[in-house]
Parts: C-alpha cells; sequence; structure tokens
C-alpha cells in the first residue's frame, strides 16, 4: 500500500509529537482486567482495579488519530480510560492532519510501526487493510465485553464488517447527502428540491443557463464519485461489478453535465480546493457532500442558504451512504483482547454522548444521540434516523488506493479532454482491480 488518495476535505490540525511506540506485553495486565466488565451502552466504568501489582504492570497502548487544534475530545476520554483502568496507560501518536495519516500508514504497516490503535473512517480504504492482514478481526471480542453493536446504525455497523467479520468499533458517523444551494436555485427560478438524477441534470443546467455558474461541482475522488454510481443502483461490491451497467451509467451521468452541457465545475478550475468552497462561494448550486459542510458553512459562508438531503437516484428514491470513524486494532497489537477491553470503554455511551458538543463537529455514532445533535445543528434535520439506518455501504476493491487513484484520474482526463469512454475505463479498471 504505497500510494494514497486524496482526501475530500482538507483538514488543518497540530504537528504530531513523535513516532509510533510499540506497546509492551500485556499478559499481566489482563490478570488484572480480567474480571472488568465493559457495557457499551453503559455510563458506568470498568471496576477500578488500582493495586501494587496493577501499578507495576502498566501496559503502553498506542493509539494514532488527528485532531483539531485545541480540541479536547481525545485526551477528555483517554484520560477517563486510565483513571477507570489504572494498568493501561495511553500514549497518544497525532497526526499533522488526516491527510497525512493515510499517507503515512502503509509504510507503517510495512515496517510494523502502526499504532496499536488507528483512529479512522471507512472512506479510506479499510477493506485492503483488513484484507491484507493490517488490522485485526474483532468479532470474538465483542460478546465477551458486552458491546452492543445494536446501538449503532444497523448501516454503520456493516460499513466496519468485511467477509463477516468485524474490524472497527464505531466512535462516530458520517453520511453522505445532497447539498442544495437555495440561493443559487431560487436565483434561477428553481423552487423545488429535484427528486430524481434526471431532475438534478435538468435543474443543473437551468442553474448554468440562467445565471451563468455552475449547476454541479463534484470534489473528484473514489468517495465522490461512489455516489453517482450508487445513485443509478450500481455499486463496486469490492471489485465485482466494477464495469457493471449501472456504475457506467453514474459516471456517463457526470461526463455529460460536465462536457456536454457545460453545467458542472471542478473545484480546481475555480480556484477551490474542494467542493463545498464551490458551494460557499456562489460558483455551483449543488454538490453532494455531508455533515461536514454545516461547520464550514457556518464559519465560512453564514449568509449563504443551504440545505442538506438524501441523493436522489435515477429511480425517483433517495439515499445516503452511512459510514463513519472508528476504533480499530492493528497488527502491531500483540494483545487484542486487552485493546478491545479499552475500546469498549473509548467507544462506550459516555464518549458517544460527549461526541456530540465535541469540537470535532462529528455525528454521533449512537442512534439516541442524534436527537441531540440534531438540536445543536437543525442544518441536519433532512437527514432521518431511517435515512442513516438504512444508508448503504462503500463496499471499495479490495486494493482501494490504487483503485481510486486510477478511477480518479481516468474521469478527470475524460471530463478535462471531452474524449474518452467510461465504459472503457471501467472495463479497464475491472481488468486491473476487479474481484
Amino acid at each position: 500500500m504505497s500510494v494514497t488518495m486524496r482526501r475530500r476535505l482538507p483538514e488543518h490540525f497540530p504537528g504530531r509529537p513523535g513516532k509510533t511506540l510499540s506497546r509492551r506485553s500485556a499478559r499481566s495486565a489482563m490478570a488484572v482486567l480480567g474480571t472488568a466488565s465493559v457495557l457499551l451502552g453503559s455510563t458506568a466504568l470498568p471496576g477500578q482495579v488500582a493495586s501494587a501489582s496493577a501499578q507495576a504492570n502498566t501496559v503502553t497502548i498506542t493509539i494514532g488519530y488527528s485532531a483539531g487544534t485545541g480540541d479536547t475530545y481525545y485526551t477528555n476520554e483517554f484520560a477517563a480510560a486510565e483513571k477507570a483502568m489504572p494498568s493501561i496507560k495511553i500514549k497518544p501518536v497525532v497526526y499533522p492532519t488526516y491527510d497525512e495519516q493515510l499517507a503515512e500508514m502503509p509504510a507503517e504497516a510495512a515496517a510494523g510501526t502502526l499504532p496499536d490503535i488507528i483512529v479512522w473512517d471507512n472512506s479510506a480504504p479499510v477493506g485492503q487493510y483488513a484484507a491484507e492482514k493490517a488490522i485485526q478481526p474483532l468479532s470474538a471480542y465483542v460478546s465477551p465485553n458486552r458491546v452492543n453493536l445494536n446501538l449503532f446504525p444497523k448501516a454503520l455497523v456493516q460499513a466496519w464488517t468485511y467477509g463477516g467479520k468485524l474490524y472497527g468499533i464505531p466512535l462516530y458517523l458520517q453520511d453522505s447527502a445532497m447539498v442544495y444551494n437555495l440561493s443559487m436555485l431560487h436565483k434561477a427560478g428553481i423552487k423545488t428540491l429535484p427528486t430524481t438524477t434526471a431532475q438534478l441534470e435538468s435543474d443543473a443546467v437551468t442553474v448554468h443557463d440562467k445565471t451563468g455558474k455552475a449547476g454541479l461541482t463534484i470534489l473528484p475522488n473514489l468517495f465522490h464519485l461512489t455516489q453517482y454510481v450508487l445513485a443509478f443502483g450500481g455499486g463496486w461490491h469490492f471489485g465485482k461489478t466494477i464495469d457493471s451497467a449501472q456504475n457506467v451509467a453514474g459516471l456517463q451521468f457526470l461526463v455529460k453535465v460536465f462536457t456536454k452541457e457545460k453545467a458542472g465545475v471542478l473545484p480546481a478550475a475555480v480556484g477551490a480546493t474542494w467542493d463545498g468552497q464551490v458551494v460557499a462561494e456562489n460558483d455551483a448550486a449543488m454538490s453532494d457532500g455531508g455533515p461536514w459542510y454545516i461547520s464550514f458553512m457556518k464559519a465560512t459562508a453564514p449568509k449563504v442558504d443551504y440545505v442538506l438531503r438524501p441523493i436522489p437516484t435515477s429511480s425517483g428514491g433517495h439515499f445516503v451512504v452511512t459510514y463513519g470513524g472508528a476504533y480499530s486494532v492493528t497488527s502491531s497489537d500483540k494483545d487484542p483482547a486487552l485493546a478491545m477491553h479499552l475500546l469498549a470503554l473509548l467507544g462506550g455511551m459516555a464518549a458517544d454522548r460527549a461526541m456530540v458538543t465535541s469540537a470535532l463537529g462529528f455525528v454521533p455514532a449512537m442512534t439516541q444521540f442524534l436527537s441531540s445533535y440534531r438540536a445543536l445543528y437543525p442544518k441536519y434535520d433532512g437527514i432521518t434516523n431511517a435515512d442513516l439506518a438504512h444508508g448503504k455501504t462503500l463496499q471499495y476493491p479490495p486494493k482501494t488506493i490504487q483503485f481510486g487513484n486510477a478511477l480518479t484520474n481516468g474521469f478527470e482526463q475524460i471530463v478535462d479532454t471531452g474524449s474518452g469512454s467510461v465504459s472503457a475505463l471501467l472495463a479497464k479498471l475491472q481488468k486491473q482491480y476487479g474481484s
């Protein structure tokens, strides 16, 4: 895994303090923790197990993540976990940005120096890391630690399941959505939101004709291109259906809007780094996006009237992709049972309740806290619990990074030159990255 995918959203975080350290043997700590029962879904912490023996056998566990300047969510949760489990010492490994985390992890995996536990979301190449055994399956540890996966939207749990095995304990939720700049739509005379991809196309053309601005924008990368594949009933299905007719139709829809109808614009063409900036600066009326728009728009474009809604499909339905962040145990960790004791606490109800008001701005993973999140962020009202529970999953091909780069480069070439075939591109990718 040597190539990194471009991230959908630029992030700016503080520097990384030091390198990853390996964890020491945890057998003695397990003996101390053997009677500690952790209930994910309860506000109760595990029993206090402080003793001279526990203190003498403190185990250091490294946790890698990227976090925003001034945010205290992780440090607070780590401190609470250490208080509840005195035989554990958590050593944070803070990556400067999520982009840099994804870029560094392949080399760390190859060298066996990944942090014991990582925080990431499954728009990353999780399936590839699972297939290459860089992360460990956690299914066997769910019941012993009384982890209640029913507290999360079903689709979120499915998103972390590969080959029937669980590879992450959900921490926060993300989802895709369609973002509509209502100011631009109304200026073009459009009063109702599209309910099909055909109407989405028609509205994009109308915006362009009436305002001279783009009707649609997209950040060209695997995550965003996948939304249109799914909108036409397609999907990658872990590489089995890369060149399906539905996938061809989804990408061809975009090519038509951008080339033939001239109603779309890529962010770079207007000097923007991502799609949210294009929408915020009124250079495009519509884009696929997600809840990360909420804090961005509030900070940078508070006067722009916009809404988030599920993405319309070619058949008249709608959907979101339900995914999100989780704690995964890497191959560097030599005692996943002990790591799972810790994750059951870090992914528990108290931690998820704290996520609601965290400066991280993520949606809480547990369904019961979604109403609290919507109360703080009314812009999320258009995404329902049912949308999330029945959301689609990404199901990227196994060689996710290489596939994503090849797909993005091929799509951009077709859009930039106005030549080339979507069907030929996907047929080529099926041979290279299909399963």
